[in-house]
C-alpha cells in the first residue's frame, strides 16, 4: 500500500477573501486517500466547514511572531510518525512564510513549499516610520530566507519576475490562482437581498476595505461621475480596517442613497453577475481573482494596472481597460462615463479575455500543484 504525501497547510489569518479561495479551490481538489492534510491558523477558520477531512490546528496568539514556537511543535507532531511518503509544510505570503521558515528550522524530514501571494511593491507601500522599518525587516529576510527554501511558488508572471530579483529562477514555480472554478457561475444564480432595478446603472467593487484596495479613490471618482450620469449606484463588497473612513467619506459627498456597502459576503457572485461594469482600483497585488471571477460572469472590467496580475489576466488591455495606479481620479471618471455612454468595446474586450480565460481554471492549479508534490 502506497503511504499518503502529508500536506502541512500554514495560513496564519483564515479570512473572507481570494487567498482562502484559492486554497479551498486547491484543497478541496486533493484525494484524502493519497494526502493527509492539516490545516495551521493562529484564528478559527471559517474553511472549517468546508473541508471535511482536513485536520484543523487554531494556535491561541495574540501575535504571529509570538506563535513561533507552538508552530514548531504543531509541525513536529504532526510528522512526528514516520506514516507518510513525504512532509511538505505549505504557507503563504511573505511574513507568514518567514514564520513558518524560523518554526521549522531545522526539522528534518521536511519539505517547504512557499506561495508568494503580493508583489514586494506592497513592502514600499506604507511610509509611516514603524511600519515601513517593519517592512523593510520582512524584504530583508526574504531575500535571506527564500533562496533557502525548497520551492517557491509565484500566482502570475509579473510575481514570478519579481521573486527573481531575490530567488534563484531555479527555486521559482508558476502557478495562476485557480480562480476559473465553473461553480461560481451556479453560486451567481443565488437569491440575495439587494434588487436591482431596471433605470439603474450599477458599479460594483468586490474587496477588502484598506488602503491598498484604492476605495477612497474610486468612491470620489464615482461621485464625479455622479454629477454627470445621476443614474449610476455603486456597490462595495467587502470588509475590514478602513470601513469607518470609507462610511466617513459616503457621509461626506452625500452619497448613502448611491452606495451600498455589503459586508463580509461569502457569496458576491450573484452581485457581480448583475452588476454592468466591475472595477478594480488596487495599487499593487499578486494575482487579482475577481478579475477572473467577472469575466466568468461577463462583466466588464477597468482595472489598475498595479504590479502584478491585472495586466496578465486583462491581455494588456485587450481583455478590459487598464488605468494608472496614481493619479487616476479623473481618469476613472471618464472611463467610467465612456462606458455607459458607449459599452460595447469593454463588452467586447469581456468577450475576448473570457475566450482566454481557461489558463486560471481549478483543474490547471491542481495539476501543477500535485506535480510539484511529487517532484518536490
Amino acid at each position: 500500500m502506497n503511504k499518503k504525501i502529508n500536506l502541512i497547510f500554514f495560513h496564519p489569518y483564515s479570512a473572507i477573501g481570494g487567498a482562502d479561495n484559492s486554497l479551498f479551490r486547491l484543497i478541496s481538489g486533493l484525494n484524502l486517500k493519497k494526502y493527509n492534510i492539516s490545516f495551521i491558523t493562529l484564528n478559527m477558520s471559517f474553511l472549517k466547514t468546508k473541508l471535511p477531512g482536513v485536520k484543523f490546528i487554531e494556535i491561541k496568539s495574540s501575535r504571529s511572531l509570538f506563535a513561533i514556537f507552538e508552530l514548531r511543535n504543531e509541525i513536529k507532531k504532526l510528522i512526528k510518525n514516520n506514516f507518510y511518503e513525504k512532509n511538505i509544510l505549505i504557507s503563504n505570503q511573505n511574513y507568514a512564510n518567514i514564520l513558518a521558515f524560523l518554526s521549522s528550522f531545522k526539522i528534518k524530514n521536511l519539505k517547504k513549499i512557499f506561495i508568494e501571494r503580493n508583489h514586494t511593491d506592497e513592502l514600499f507601500f506604507e511610509k509611516e516610520i514603524f511600519k515601513f522599518t517593519k517592512n523593510m525587516v520582512i524584504y530583508f529576510l526574504m531575500k535571506l530566507i527564500y533562496p533557502k527554501i525548497d520551492r517557491i511558488v509565484a500566482i502570475s508572471r509579473g510575481l514570478e519576475k519579481n521573486l527573481k530579483t531575490i530567488t534563484p529562477a531555479s527555486k521559482i514555480d508558476l502557478i495562476y490562482n485557480p480562480a476559473f472554478d465553473k461553480q461560481i457561475i451556479n453560486l451567481s444564480k443565488k437569491k440575495i437581498n439587494y434588487k436591482f432595478k431596471k433605470k439603474f446603472r450599477y458599479i460594483i467593487c468586490v474587496s477588502r476595505f484598506t488602503k491598498r484596495k484604492g476605495i477612497k479613490e474610486l468612491i470620489i471618482s464615482f461621485h464625479e461621475a455622479l454629477k454627470i450620469n445621476k443614474n449610476l449606484k455603486l456597490i462595495l463588497v467587502g470588509y475590514g480596517d478602513e470601513e469607518k473612513n470609507i462610511i466617513n467619506l459616503i457621509k461626506m459627498k452625500e452619497l448613502q442613497k448611491n452606495v451600498k456597502i455589503i459586508k463580509k459576503c461569502k457569496n458576491p457572485y450573484p452581485y457581480i453577475k448583475k452588476s454592468h461594469l466591475f472595477i478594480f482600483n488596487s495599487k499593487y497585488e499578486g494575482f487579482g481573482n475577481v478579475l477572473v471571477e467577472s469575466i466568468i460572469l461577463n462583466t466588464p472590467v477597468i482595472s489598475t494596472n498595479c504590479n502584478s496580475g491585472p495586466s496578465e489576466i486583462l491581455l494588456n488591455g485587450k481583455g478590459g481597460d487598464l488605468i494608472k495606479v496614481y493619479d487616476n481620479s479623473k481618469i476613472l471618471t471618464s472611463k467610467i462615463l465612456q462606458f455607459f455612454n458607449n459599452p460595447v468595446s469593454l463588452i467586447q474586450k469581456t468577450k475576448f479575455a473570457k475566450k482566454k480565460i481557461n489558463r486560471f481554471s481549478k483543474i490547471n492549479n491542481l495539476i501543477k500543484f500535485k506535480q510539484l508534490f511529487s517532484s518536490i
